[in-house]
C-alpha cells in the first residue's frame, strides 16, 4: 500500500501547501517527492571548476554529482532539475539517496 505524503518533502511547509512534484531514482524505480514552490525555485551556484557541482540549497561543491541527489521538479509552469546535499535535507529525500557526501567536498559555502 503506498502512503500519500503532504506538505513538502523539502522543507517544513505545511500540509496544503502547493506542491508539485520532484522526482528521483530509487534502486530499480523512480521515486516521487511533493516539493513546495520555494524550494522548486532555488538558485544554483556556478561553480568555477568545470568537473565540481554545487548543492542548489546551500552552494556546498562537491567534484562527482554522485555526492548530490538529483530531482526533475515539475510544478506548475516550473520544470527543471535541482541538485541538494544530504546536509540541506537531513533525515530527508536527499540524505537518503546522496552517497558518500563528505569525501566529495571541495568548498563549502560562504556565510
Amino acid at each position: 500500500m503506498q502512503q500519500m505524503l503532504v506538505g513538502c518533502a523539502f522543507c517544513d511547509a505545511p500540509p496544503g501547501t502547493e506542491t508539485g512534484e520532484a522526482h528521483t531514482w530509487g534502486q530499480d524505480e523512480r521515486v516521487t517527492h511533493p516539493i513546495c514552490v520555494g524550494c522548486a525555485t532555488q538558485t544554483r551556484p556556478d561553480p568555477d571548476e568545470r568537473d565540481h557541482h554545487a548543492c542548489d540549497s546551500c552552494g556546498l561543491v562537491v567534484d562527482t554529482n554522485a555526492a548530490l541527489t538529483r530531482f526533475r521538479v515539475e510544478l506548475g509552469h516550473l520544470e527543471g532539475p535541482l541538485q541538494l546535499c544530504a546536509r540541506c535535507s537531513p533525515g530527508g529525500p536527499a540524505t537518503y539517496w546522496t552517497r558518500d557526501l563528505e569525501e566529495h567536498l571541495v568548498a563549502a559555502p560562504a556565510e
